[in-house]
């Protein structure tokens, strides 16, 4: 069996002949970025075959200089003798973004008081939480069992009645009833529309350590948060990129890898696994005791639900796009393979539709938005952009696919939010010179969405591309040149990048950014038109994500992807999902009131809806078709326009 050997890991795997090298990765733990799952269109899983023997194919993804350098795309290249590859830093992941790394100026997000100004006050206590009780010692005038023992002083003591207890609560109670000297503390859930349950029992008053793990499982990064459950305090919070990436950028691809033999299995196991490393991580942090956890509480779309919980996601993808649940029951934190006590539950925020997800039912609940007077514009831009429109008394919701562009994926040197990356352009408008900005000041690998928006936005300012996207080939720039894939803006020369290639800005690129940023404000146009309302009245717009914290709003709204409004009508509110598991896990109402939002909300289907691809298509130029939408901009052009002319 031949050896591949992965540099600068060095990492050996033996695999079988004429075995695909990404999955000798994945074998070997490696993590790789494969934003197409491995079907040879991204061209992400780029390695570099220092010695051995290889089968591969020829990819347009690859310049002829790389291929000289001996590049291969893991995922079309066979193992057929023993092999060395090298890793370079443009294929890795990266770690997890993090704000405190970005020297770029970001916006400013509602702070955690803020946030709960707008959240009504709350009196109530955490939908899973501990509580003492005291039982009467058995003697030969009473006998009754330890079980009946335990559910009379339930109904005296707590008012808890039909209290359902599961068989390996009642295994444990003989024993810990007895070290207790008859009391104990019960670990009492009461889930939105069931019966009360008791998971578990500890000898005496525990009550003192008591905490909960709010998640949100996203899907290129999963994050959380350590939650005091008496003081509501978050202790400690972690991040890190969901380790199913190696599977697929997006959730189609990996929707379609759960189809695929072990797929369900792996996935879910991949997830577990990298929710699991943070829940160490931050109990670590705070010297809090993983055993005294007992409870999370998790949001994630529709898909990262399914596969968090085990469930088959595959008709999710498939017209009339069914989910198999939209609401889960709690399961055992042990049966997932959590940290925790073992009586821990799970909870998962309800998800109203399959492309419509517990994440943005949570930041819905974090923003305020349910509570709130005002005409409300909601949305999460990522691979697929979420978006709600409404108030407290109604609300409407769409997801439109963006694709994934703002993360880097589809672009020729698109990369994640990972140190090295391009977050910040200007470029000259007289010579078309560029000044970027690399996360970490780092030499360039690549650039991120942040940066292709600014850049994008930059070029047509400076007049070196057109409405459609495309580069002025008469321009007398150096920056414009005659590329592998035709022309080419160039970010970065070969001389001054981390990779040793120039980093460009191709037409296709650009070409992919427009359709990204015209689904989004298609989707936002259809919602508004479905209510026969204007986008001008909206009062506020909240924007969600950790992308949306980096957004530089004039540029944003410079290449139409979102509405031209006053910048004071914005908020952002950074990761929505997380603050939203982290209300719910501090308040029963809270959870209920998610439950009550995904139970509440009408979802507009795009993929059947003709006025979201006439809207699309309208979108689909800098800025827009109708140029009225955008005046702001179309001032600004005129100004750039005329100072070239005047130059």
């Amino acid at each position: 069996m031949p050896n591949v050997t992965f540099e600068p890991d060095d990492v050996t795997v033996h695999v079988k002949d004429g075995e695909n090298l990404l999955r000798a990765a994945m074998m070997a733990d490696v993590l790789v970025t494969a934003s197409c799952g491995g079907d040879g269109t991204c061209g992400k899983c780029r390695m570099i075959v220092e010695n051995g023997s290889v089968d591969t194919r020829g990819s347009s993804k690859l310049s002829k200089a790389q291929v000289a350098q001996g590049y291969v795309l893991a995922c079309v290249t066979r193992v057929i003798g023993d092999v060395s590859v090298r890793i370079p830093p443009e294929s890795r992941p990266g770690t997890a973004p993090s704000r405190a790394r970005s020297g770029r100026v970001a916006n400013t997000v509602l702070s955690a008081d803020d946030c709960g100004a707008r959240i009504p006050r709350r009196r109530d206590s955490a939908a899973i939480a501990k509580r003492v009780v005291t039982m009467t010692p058995p003697d030969l005038t009473d006998n009754v069992s330890d079980l009946t023992r335990l559910v009379q002083a339930l109904r005296r003591q707590h008012k808890l009645t039909d209290v359902v207890i599961p068989i390996e609560a009642v295994r444990a109670l003989p024993h810990i009833g007895r070290d207790g000297s008859w009391s104990v503390t019960a670990l009492c859930a009461e889930p939105i529309g069931s019966a009360p349950m008791v998971s578990g029992f500890q000898p005496g008053d525990t009550t003192a350590a008591s905490y909960g793990l709010a998640v949100d499982i996203g899907t290129t990064t999963a994050e959380v948060s350590l939650v005091d459950l008496n003081s509501g305090e978050v202790l400690a919070s972690a991040a890190e990129y969901n380790a199913q990436v190696a599977r697929g950028e997006d959730v189609i691809t990996r929707v379609i890898a759960s189809a695929k033999d072990d797929g369900l299995r792996d996935l879910q196991r991949l997830v577990i696994e990298t929710i699991s490393d943070l829940a160490h991580a931050v109990c670590s942090q705070a010297n809090v005791s993983t055993d005294d956890v007992i409870t999370y509480i998790a949001a994630g779309n529709t898909v990262m639900t399914h596969l968090f919980l085990g469930v088959s996601p595959e008709h999710i993808r498939m017209s009339p796009y069914i989910p198999a649940a939209a609401r889960f029951p709690w399961v055992s934190a042990r049966e997932l393979g959590l940290p925790g006590h073992p009586g821990a539950r799970v909870a998962t925020i309800p998800c109203p539709a399959s492309w419509l997800g517990g994440d943005i039912v949570a930041g819905v609940v974090a923003s305020g938005l349910p509570w709130s007077e005002k005409l409300t514009l909601f949305v999460d831009i990522g691979t697929n952009g979420e978006i709600v429109l409404g108030n407290k008394d109604w609300l409407v919701a769409c997801s439109c696919s963006a694709g994934p562009a703002f993360e880097g994926g589809g672009i020729l040197n698109g990369m994640r939010a990972a140190s090295g990356a391009i977050e910040q352009v200007r470029i000259d408008p007289t010579t078309l010179e560029p000044v970027i900005l690399s996360i970490d000041n780092a030499k360039p690998l690549g650039i991120c969405g942040s940066g292709l928006i600014d850049a994008v936005s930059e070029l047509f300012m400076c007049g070196a591309i057109d409405r459609n996207g495309k580069l002025d080939a008469d321009l007398d720039s150096p920056w414009i040149r005659e590329g592998d894939y035709g022309l080419e803006y160039v970010l970065v020369g070969s001389e001054e990048s981390g990779t040793g290639d120039a980093i460009v800005l191709t037409e296709t690129d650009i070409e992919n950014l427009i359709r990204a940023k015209a689904a989004i404000y298609a989707g936002i146009s259809v919602l508004a038109e479905s209510l026969d309302l204007s986008l001008d009245r909206v009062d506020e717009v909240i924007i969600a994500g950790g992308f949306g914290h980096y957004l530089d709003l004039e540029r944003v709204m410079t290449i139409g992807m979102i509405p031209e409004l006053p910048l004071e009508r914005f908020s952002f509110i950074g990761n929505g999902s997380l603050l939203g598991a982290c209300h719910a896990i501090r308040s029963r109402e809270m959870l209920k009131r998610a439950s009550k939002v995904a139970e509440t909300v009408t979802y507009l289907e795009l993929s059947v809806n003709a006025a979201f691809m006439e809207s699309y298509i309208s979108a689909s130029f800098l800025p827009h078709t109708d140029t009225t939408l955008f005046p702001r901009s179309e001032q600004l052009l005129e100004t750039h326009r005329m100072e070239r002319v005047g130059s």
